[in-house]
């Protein structure tokens, strides 16, 4: 028992003489700054807001050169097949799937491509604008937390008029495999004037 105590004594002797030297302030540096480091470290993001954040700036940067050129050429190839209804070319498809793929789950993903992929890009080529994400706000909805509520600030300019800052609300709705649905809420008249020459 006596053997113990002496050990624990010569034990915490150490420790205190090594924290009292060069030691003991290196390692105390050391910690103090792994503890700074770590508080001022970003929370890790949510992938689905990840997911989210990556599609809103590819779909309200417009236009997109790309998507005009594939979409361009899509309707060359359709031309060339002389039909009133043809499917997309494997270009377009291969395009299409590289760009939006990634950010939806497989249903998700048809249903865009059926209803209006490129409708902003297409839109703002042949309405000659411009819009520029500024910023992006998500929030996950507590009650569903499947659904997440956006707002994306952006820019918008006309050719030959000035800049309005404007503000695009929306929810999406994931699935795993990624976003099952963007749907645009809120002041509808944004979007009119996006989609159209008003």
């Amino acid at each position: 028992m006596y053997h113990n105590k002496s050990r624990s004594n010569r034990i915490s002797f150490f420790i205190e003489k090594v924290f009292r030297g060069k030691t003991g302030v290196v390692i105390s540096a050391a910690l103090t700054f792994l503890l700074l480091v770590g508080c001022t470290q970003d929370e890790p993001q949510d992938k689905n807001i990840e997911l989210i954040q990556g599609y809103l700036e590819y779909e309200l940067t417009t236009p997109n050169k790309e998507a005009i050129q594939a979409h361009n050429e899509l309707w060359k190839w359709a031309e060339k097949q002389n039909q009133a209804s043809v499917p997309f070319s494997k270009e377009y498809s291969a395009y299409l799937k590289d760009s939006y793929g990634p950010y939806f789950s497989e249903t998700g993903y048809d249903k865009l491509v059926r209803t209006y992929v490129l409708m902003f890009h297409l839109a703002a080529d042949k309405y000659d604008y411009q819009t520029t994400v500024s910023k992006i706000v998500i929030e996950q909805n507590k009650d569903t937390p499947t659904n997440y509520y956006f707002t994306v600030y952006i820019e918008y300019e006309k050719k030959g008029e000035d800049k309005v800052d404007a503000e695009i609300t929306g929810i999406a709705i994931l699935r795993p495999g990624g976003i099952e649905e963007i749907k645009y809420l809120g002041d509808k008249k944004m979007l009119r004037t996006l989609l159209s020459d008003d």
